[in-house]
């Protein structure tokens, strides 16, 4: 704490920097590259403020005093007060595609300056032209890095980026070989102990990249120099399989391998330097073992080939839209025929040989067919309509009334029934069908194989060693990462701490409803404050309306309210199966209207009577604040944004009256400060214009919820007839998440399992 808040000060801090730039600028410029002094040391000034600039070009006029005036150092010197110089002139920060540019620019001017100016033709320009396109590489990804750095604490290395990185590391080593006593050289020390460290927590590719850099950066400084490393790349890439052998056999069984491969290439420099430096780079590294590089550095590799479980199922989610497709058609040609008229079975079984047929049908047929149908619906009628009296028939006509109205009666509900099986049997082959293709997707995301790993070292010293684990990327660059474990109390907040540290980024957590899945993500730039309300109809136990707000895996949040159909505790029953459905559906991963088409079925099938109930979900995207509105048969919707106020509905069923209803869905982009009011069908229309009021005032969520509620009755002419509830939720742009009230006049019950209900 004393020495942060004496950084804070700027009569400290600028003089720190400006010795660490001197230092930085000597230390850079002793190393040459084909005789002439690396040029990492331009490099850093090009990246730098003018003052530090100047700082590393003293750095370097000090190497230059030391080293006895080297001709080497000339052309990084010139170089140096280019850069410089174009640094004071201009004063402004660039991007980093510019910073490459002035750097190489201002090189190539040093490099005609001295070679044509000053040596008259040496024949040294194409060399310094090179250094100076290579300087300007350096500079880039340097620029670049701090950028980086600066903006998520985290180096990301993709393909143009790691070229810049590979040719800035060749560099420093290079600089640093130049420190050569006699028993060590910095730069192979340096070398070697990043080489231990990316074999140890990158395995063998991370080992063979580093050691191949390593030395050709050696080699590049001096052929006698990088003779012991050669085998270098190939004793890391060994090491790299090694990875699971703790420290105490890591450590000796590199320094083997590489002190014989050493000794067998290369013994004019000394056995006895080349162990000194070993034995230092081991020390170095069994020191700084515990540094992770992944912390600071990504590889961004690119999508992983598939594995066959992928594959599986985007063939099982391709199989099941074929199946629903030849079902459609097989149903389609199957067509259920609609039962035959009741009058007509009457006419052909009683009528066929009645004598008085033509009488009856030909000249009074109408009135005939009318008495028909009311004897169909009250076969028990007395009297007998006028227009059969004379029938002498009409007991045996009133018993094959009452057979023929129950057997018509039974086909035409088998025939609903068909149809409605149909359906829902259409509709659950889409439902797994767009579970199989969702899967296989999630299944493709890309899994951080360091991060994990760290994960797993902190659930061991979490004492939760069981506990299953990964750590991966979204889309967007945010970390998530899923823990699978059985122990009863699982020590969330320790685990969440560690994993933030790890890192690198603050991390949110959330435990599943399903207690052995607990997930964490990277937290959002975006989430939602909101407050609920819930006022039950008069006379009523139970509100029949349900409300909830919970976030899923990722951190995207979701406002959830249904509305079952009437008041009490059948339309209570009916909203929270929705919502509890809902809420575990998307909880386990599947998408939002997939989840509310699964509802729907589930509800149609739930129980025998009618039971349907509307659904009004709100989702915002926490990675870009957008916000997306589902609705099935819901109230309208008020939408708050840019000063205008935006009513949303729409003409979607509720859940749980036909098979394939499909909700209907609202994108609607969204900036902090904007509001969302969801209302059930207790709140009239006529409140809209005062909710609006209520928007544009200087209130709290809590305050314009109760104000919505206390003034319903006055707009519903003085009486309440139904169950209200009220939300109302803020869209936030900060990571600091508030806490949620939830003020319910009467609290709802625990809700009850499907089977139970």
């Amino acid at each position: 704490m004393i020495w942060q808040k004496l950084w804070q000060k700027e009569a400290v801090r600028l003089p720190v920097l400006c010795l660490g730039a001197v230092a930085g600028g000597f230390l850079l410029s002793v190393g040459t590259v084909s005789g002439v002094a690396s040029p990492l040391a331009a490099a850093m000034a090009g990246c730098c403020e003018p003052l530090y600039a100047f700082c590393i070009l003293l750095g370097s006029l000090a190497a230059y005093a030391v080293s006895g005036a080297s001709a080497g150092m000339h052309y990084l010197l010139t170089f140096l007060v280019c850069v410089t110089c174009v640094k004071v002139l201009l004063r402004e920060s660039f991007r980093p595609h510019t910073v490459s540019f002035l750097t190489a620019v201002n090189g190539i001017a040093a490099a005609f300056l001295l070679d044509l100016v000053f040596y008259g033709g040496s024949g040294r320009l194409p060399l310094y032209i090179a250094e100076a396109m290579l300087t300007g590489v350096a500079a880039y990804f340097i620029a670049d890095a701090v950028e980086a750095f600066g903006a998520h604490r985290r180096i990301t290395l993709g393909a143009g980026r790691s070229f810049t990185f590979a040719l800035c590391y060749l560099l420093i080593i290079t600089a640093l070989c130049g420190l050569d006593f006699p028993l060590c050289n910095v730069g192979r020390i340096v070398g070697i102990t990043v080489t231990l460290l990316g074999a140890k927590q990158f395995r063998q590719n991370g080992g063979t990249l580093c050691g191949a850099l390593t030395a050709c950066g050696v080699v590049l400084c001096s052929v006698k120099l990088g003779m012991p490393l050669l085998f270098l790349p190939v004793t890391a890439m060994l090491a790299g399989f090694l990875y699971k052998l703790p420290n105490a056999l890591y450590i000796p069984v590199f320094f083997l391998m590489q002190f014989m491969s050493s000794a067998v290439l290369d013994s004019s420099i000394g056995l006895a330097k080349i162990a000194a430096e070993l034995l230092l780079a081991c020390g170095v590294y069994a020191l700084c073992s515990h540094v992770e590089l992944h912390r600071f550095l990504c590889m961004d590799t690119p999508a992983p080939v598939q594995s066959r479980t992928v594959y599986q199922e985007q063939l099982v989610g391709e199989a099941l839209a074929e199946l629903r497709e030849e079902t459609a058609a097989v149903m389609h040609r199957l067509t259920i025929a609609e039962p035959e008229d009741a009058v007509a079975q009457v006419r052909s079984s009683l009528c066929g040989d009645c004598k008085d047929r033509n009488t009856c049908w030909r000249q009074q047929g109408t009135a005939t067919e009318q008495a028909f149908r009311l004897l169909l619906h009250e076969p028990d009628r007395e009297p007998c309509p006028a227009a059969i009296a004379h029938c002498l028939r009409k007991a045996k006509l009133r018993e094959c009334m009452k057979e023929t109205s129950h057997r018509t009666a039974l086909q035409q509900m088998q025939r609903v029934h068909m149809l409605q099986n149909r359906a829902v049997t259409l509709e659950y082959l889409h439902l797994l069908e767009d579970l199989a293709n969702d899967s296989a997707k999630r299944r493709a995301e890309h899994i951080c194989m360091p991060e994990t790993g760290s994960l797993r070292r902190i659930l061991q010293q979490c004492a939760c060693p069981e506990a299953a684990c990964f750590v991966y990327r979204m889309r967007s660059g945010r970390y998530a990462a899923e823990i699978y474990t059985r122990q009863a109390e699982f020590p969330v907040s320790s685990v969440q701490t560690l994993l933030a540290r790890s890192l690198g980024v603050p991390v949110s957590g959330v435990s599943m409803p399903q207690n052995s899945r607990i997930c964490f993500y990277q937290t959002p730039p975006y989430h939602l404050e909101y407050a609920v309300r819930s006022v039950n109809a008069p006379a009523s136990e139970r509100c029949g309306d349900h409300a909830d707000g919970f976030t899923d895996a990722v951190g995207d949040q979701y406002l959830v309210l249904s509305d079952g159909m009437g008041s009490g505790s059948t339309a209570s029953l009916a909203s929270r199966i929705a919502v509890r459905t809902f809420r575990r559906m998307v909880c386990s991963g599947m998408p939002a209207e997939t989840a509310i088409r699964l509802v729907n079925t589930m509800l149609l099938t739930e129980t025998n009577t009618e039971n349907f109930a509307t659904l009004d979900v709100l989702m915002l995207h926490a990675d870009s604040g957008e916000l997306t509105l589902y609705k099935s048969g819901a109230a309208a919707t008020l939408f708050s944004h840019g000063g205008q106020v935006q009513r949303i509905a729409s003409g979607s069923f509720p859940v749980g009256i036909v098979p394939d209803a499909m909700p209907s869905r609202k994108h609607m982009t969204a900036v902090a400060d904007d509001a969302v009011v969801m209302l059930s069908d207790g709140i009239g229309e006529a409140e809209y214009p005062y909710i609006k009021q209520l928007l544009w005032q200087d209130l709290s969520l809590e305050e314009i919820t109760q104000a919505v509620c206390e003034k319903a009755a006055v707009f519903h002419g003085g009486e309440v007839r139904d169950d209200m509830t009220v939300i109302v939720a803020r869209l936030c742009a900060e990571n600091m998440c508030k806490i949620r009230k939830f003020d319910n006049t009467i609290l709802p019950e625990p809700i009850p399992s499907p089977a139970n209900a």
